[in-house]
């Protein structure tokens, strides 16, 4: 009797050992996959910020410049509002 308790005890433990070493796995993955998310989206941060300044530079000759940052800045606001619309779509 004491030894099939021992056998069940044994085996439980060899599977909790097993599913730590899953988890581990796991939370390692997901701790890349955040970091890569990140490092993305910095990046983005960046691209938007340049375009914002491109499309704010060229329009300068054609109009003044607080009316150019304006527009820009609606369309950088439109772009990002959109996106963010998108998002609420697909995590439903």
């Amino acid at each position: 009797m004491r030894a099939a308790i021992a056998d069940v005890f044994i085996a439980a433990l060899e599977l909790l050992e097993a599913e730590g070493r899953s988890a581990r796995r796991g939370l390692v993955r997901t701790a890349a996959s955040l970091a890569l998310m990140a490092a993305g989206v910095v990046l983005l941060v960046g691209a938007v910020a340049l375009l914002a300044w491109a499309m704010v530079t060229s329009l300068y000759p054609v109009m003044a410049a607080p009316l150019a940052r304006l527009l820009a800045g609606i369309a950088v606001l439109a772009v990002g509002g959109g996106l963010a619309w998108a998002a609420t779509g697909i995590s439903r």
